[in-house]
């Protein structure tokens, strides 16, 4: 048997509904079927011969796996559904304490206890870690091609899976030969799920090595007595035996779980269960399959049994090859910390938010970056300088009055377009460098230090309001005392 590893990342958003009724209230999946991938393969349908066409698409020799999201900084792990097995205080959360249901047992002293059901996490070093998946929410309406607009009465809301995350699968392939021209098939960009002929279902897959949850084939014990636990990591179908054998069933024999031990049974008390139903929609006929009805992804049923299995995993039920029907045994994420009630040997740790993470400066001189960054810079130079511009104008407004002071501030806003030095500008204007302390004054250099103009600027301390607004400035002096005697002349032209 081959197994081919890839990663599947969201170009765009991509909507899985987990229901086929079009009214209401549509969710999307959290995880991408293996329906989806089948799929892509598809397509190329004429190009096998009928004998692989009936070993890839019909016997269930080819699997291919559900992807499951991407952990932040676990990216070689494949990730797993919460099992159902796990549980945690009520009033609390998952992190501060969880149990595995099959080894607790209730008394007065211990906390009453609420079921995990949603999120992936990753397994390692007795740690938990969890995916933070991220969805949207869009109100569309379908489009009138005869008018050219929206169509009346026609308005959806699309639940969907946000882009740039990044899911791992796995397909197996019972034939080597067929394995290596899927490998070829698969790498490459693809449209899945709902409304890809307008911005939903891009994805690109490539090949990624990575890890998986183990197994373990030795039963484990609990008051005395041997357990198997099976863990499904897929969604699972079953027929009724008992019946026409097309009927699903929620209800599995030993046999269809993969456990060959007659004396064994299921314990029904101690396994943890959940169940789903959905029409597939069946594109080549333009129509909808009858409804298949299963047991959820991340359900656990408890065997008491003395024999060990054959297998970490594999595949039981039927349609294996759409993802369906994948189980691990006793995975060791269901096992109990020893000496304890239950508690779980794997701690949960807070969910990581991949846009939370800092990344280090990269070094990069191109020419358009610098260009962005001088922008950049300057923008925020401009927003400092019209706060200050417009802060000393509400305050001092009142001190400027009449055309001579209007006059006067178009002849400082001349001064300082012509003069690109700021201790020249300085001078110029205050007779004095301002931004050096230790230089010399010279009052009949400056414009407002001589003449007529000198008495006006001493008078009320305009003269000091004007060198201070300079001095918080001194940055950007040039540009600061521009704008400030372009708005003080507008203001006392209108007085």
């Amino acid at each position: 048997m081959k197994t081919l590893q890839f990663k599947c990342t969201l170009k765009t958003d991509v909507i899985l509904n987990s229901k086929a009724a079009t009214e209401g209230n549509n969710m999307t999946l959290d995880f991408i079927p293996g329906n989806n991938f089948l799929g892509i393969v598809a397509r190329h349908y004429g190009e096998f011969s009928e004998a692989e066409q009936l070993e890839i698409f019909h016997s269930g020799k080819v699997r291919f796996g559900d992807a499951h999201p991407v952990v932040v900084q676990h990216e070689g792990i494949r990730s797993v559904r919460i099992p159902l097995s796990m549980y945690y205080p009520k009033l609390k959360s998952i992190e501060d304490e969880s149990y595995i249901h099959h080894f607790y047992k209730e008394g007065e002293e211990h906390p009453q206890l609420k079921q995990c059901r949603n999120g992936f996490y990753i397994f390692s070093d007795n740690k938990g870690f969890t995916s933070k998946a991220k969805r949207s929410f869009a109100i569309k309406s379908a489009y009138d091609r005869e008018k050219r607009r929206s169509e009346d009465e026609k308005m959806y809301g699309y639940e969907s899976l946000n882009a740039g995350q990044s899911y791992l699968f796995e397909v197996e392939c019972d034939n080597e030969e067929i394995a290596e021209r899927l490998r070829s098939m698969l790498p490459g960009t693809h449209h899945i799920g709902r409304s890809r002929t307008a911005q939903y279902g891009l994805v690109e897959i490539e090949q990624f090595d990575f890890q998986t949850q183990k197994g373990n084939t030795r039963p484990f014990e609990i008051d005395g007595k041997n357990y198997i636990a099976v863990y499904a990591d897929s969604r699972l179908i079953f027929l009724d035996q008992n019946g026409d054998g097309t009927t699903c069933t929620f209800q599995p024999t030993l046999a269809q779980l993969g456990i060959n031990d007659e004396q064994a049974t299921i314990d029904w008390t101690k396994s943890q269960v959940r169940t789903f139903q959905y029409a597939p929609w069946n594109s080549k006929r333009g129509t909808r399959d009858a409804d298949r009805c299963g047991i959820e992804k991340g359900s656990v049923f408890i065997i008491q049994t003395d024999a060990p299995t054959s297998t970490e995993t594999t595949y039981v039920g039927t349609f294996r090859n759409e993802g369906f029907g994948k189980v691990i045994y006793n995975p060791e994420f269901l096992q109990k910390e020893e000496g304890t009630n239950g508690s779980s040997r794997f701690k949960i740790q807070k969910a990581i938010d991949a846009d939370s993470i800092k990344h280090k400066d990269i070094s990069c001189n191109t020419s358009l970056l610098q260009f962005l960054k001088t922008r950049q810079q300057a923008e925020k130079e401009d927003k400092t300088i019209f706060e200050n511009v417009n802060k000393f104008v509400t305050e001092y407004e009142k001190y400027f009055k009449g055309e001579r002071f209007a006059s006067q501030w178009g002849t400082i806003r001349s001064i300082a377009m012509q003069e690109t030095d700021p201790k020249e500008l300085s001078k110029k204007i205050f007779g004095q460098d301002i931004l050096d302390p230790a230089s010399e004054e010279n009052p009949d250099e400056g414009y407002l230090t001589h003449g007529t103009a000198k008495d006006k600027w001493v008078e009320t301390g305009r003269l000091m309001k004007l060198k201070d607004f300079a001095m918080e400035n001194k940055q950007y002096l040039r540009k600061a005392m521009i704008n400030l005697a372009s708005e003080m002349a507008k203001i006392c032209t209108k007085q």
